[in-house]
């Protein structure tokens, strides 16, 4: 990210009508999205995390087979 750019989180921080609130939220969006784009391995870990967890939950959750005990 080019160092000349401003982003949301300074724009918010000299404006004095915004609560504190809002502030740290987007400052905090914007740290969280500053640190995706400087190690994207990280979001690679969480989406391949997420489809792990997917996979997980879909085969504990199906039904078991029948098996044909002819009895």
């Amino acid at each position: 990210m080019a160092e000349d750019k401003i982003n949301a989180c300074q724009v918010l921080s000299q404006s004095e009508r915004v609560s504190e609130f809002r502030k740290d939220f987007v400052c905090m969006n914007d740290n969280l999205h500053e640190g995706l784009q400087d190690h994207p391995q990280v979001l690679i870990l969480y989406v391949a995390m997420v489809i792990f967890v997917m996979v997980f939950l879909k085969l504990v959750t199906r039904k078991p087979r029948q098996t044909g005990s002819g009895d």
